[in-house]
Formats: C-alpha cells, sequence, structure tokens
C-alpha cells in the first residue's frame, strides 16, 4: 500500500512493506522523501514520526557520487571512450559510452547517460553469469528450481516464489561473488523452506558457512 502527499517543498511518499520492521525514512533527493513502514502501521503514525524529525531532515545533505571514468564492470562488458558526441552502442556485446570530452565528466547529462549504459552492461552480465552460477548451484546441492527471472529492483537481491521461481536483482552484479554466492544459496534454500526460522539459517550455513559476514557486507558495500 502507498500514498502521497506534500509537505512544504517536499513530495512524501508513504510505502508499507511487509518485510519493514521500523519507520524508516529515506531523502531521494531535494524534493522527494520515501517513509518505509510496517505492513500494519499506521499511516498517521508514520506521518507524526516524520514531522518529529522533519527539521533533522531537512538539515540533511545529499551526498552526490558520481560514476568514475574508469569505471569497470566485472567481466568488462562497458568501455567508458573519450568522442565529440554523447551516445550508447552496443558493440560486439560490449557497452560503448562514447562522451564529450569537452564537457565536464560529473555535470548532470553525461552522468545519466552513462548511468543508463552501466545498467545496460550489468544486465548483460547478469544473463549470463547470474543465471549460470543459480543453476551451478542448485546441481551442485540438490536444489530443483522451475525458473530464473532477473529484475532490476531497489529495495530487493532476489526472492523465491511458492513455486520455486527465482527472482534475482540484476544490481547484484555490482558486488563480490562471494555475495552474489549468498544470495543465490539464500533463495535456493527457500526453495525448500519458505521463511527465515533458525532451521533456514541453519540450512544456509550448511551450504555457505561465512553467511553472517556476507549478509553484512551485502548491506555496507559501497557500489555506484
Amino acid at each position: 500500500m502507498q500514498k502521497q502527499e506534500q509537505i512544504e517543498n517536499y513530495i512524501i511518499n508513504y510505502k508499507k512493506h511487509i518485510f519493514s520492521k521500523n519507520i524508516k525514512i529515506t531523502l531521494k533527493n531535494e524534493q522527494s522523501i520515501l517513509v518505509t513502514m510496517p505492513y500494519r502501521c499506521k499511516f498517521d503514525t508514520a506521518k507524526k514520526f516524520l514531522l518529529d524529525n522533519f527539521e533533522k531532515i531537512k538539515s540533511f545533505k545529499l551526498n552526490k557520487k558520481y560514476l568514475p571514468k574508469d569505471l569497470k564492470t566485472k567481466f568488462d562488458t562497458l568501455k567508458i571512450i573519450p568522442s565529440d558526441v554523447l551516445k550508447t552502442k552496443l558493440e560486439k556485446k560490449i557497452v560503448c559510452f562514447y562522451y564529450p570530452s569537452d564537457l565536464d565528466f560529473n555535470c548532470d547529462i553525461i552522468q545519466k547517460a552513462l548511468h543508463e549504459a552501466y545498467l545496460k552492461a550489468i544486465k548483460i552480465e547478469a544473463k549470463n553469469y547470474l543465471i549460470y552460477r543459480t543453476n551451478f548451484l542448485a546441481e551442485k546441492y540438490n536444489f530443483e528450481i522451475k525458473k530464473i527471472a532477473l529484475k532490476n529492483q531497489k529495495t530487493r537481491f532476489g526472492s523465491c516464489s511458492y513455486c520455486n521461481n527465482i527472482n534475482l536483482n540484476i544490481i547484484l552484479m555490482k558486488y563480490d561473488f562471494d555475495i552474489i554466492d549468498y544470495v543465490i544459496i539464500h533463495e535456493l534454500v527457500h526453495t525448500k523452506i519458505k521463511n527465515h526460522s533458525k532451521d533456514f539459517w541453519l540450512e544456509v550455513e550448511k551450504y555457505c558457512p561465512d553467511y553472517k559476514n556476507l549478509r553484512n557486507k551485502l548491506k555496507t558495500q559501497d557500489v555506484y
């Protein structure tokens, strides 16, 4: 469930999520705030929490992160090339990003275009690697899955349906290989245990002994 309203110069988006345990406020940009809350939480309760912290939120400054000229993908599917034009072109399964060398590389127009090119590149890599790796680990540890789907999501790295269809976020290609394996194993274990009980985590640990450390790295690793 979602709700939207405007407070001062900010568009406030309220979003209920079944996995949320607390009310969380995220400053998305200079004009937008996201408020996520537990599914049973009332919108009025979330709004009160927002207003109680509103002055503090307005004082926050966004730390803008710029994509660098030497940006790399895991399998070198992205090439960044100085040029006299701004364009992205797929050449022999390589995403070639051409940018005008006379412009500031951190300007909005170049950064936005590069971000789109970056996503195209990791999507290509995800189709090859994530599907291969999921099938490999499923066969290695005797998990039965039906389908593997790739998505570009902001909040979930993976999911497993009750029919044992595995969904993986292409953004995983920005993370270390051992973190990717942890997420895949996490979802594979869900084909047998559909909750996060003690038995579930014991099963994850059987195939991924370092899962606690990898889960923390997934939350803290700095990626573009």
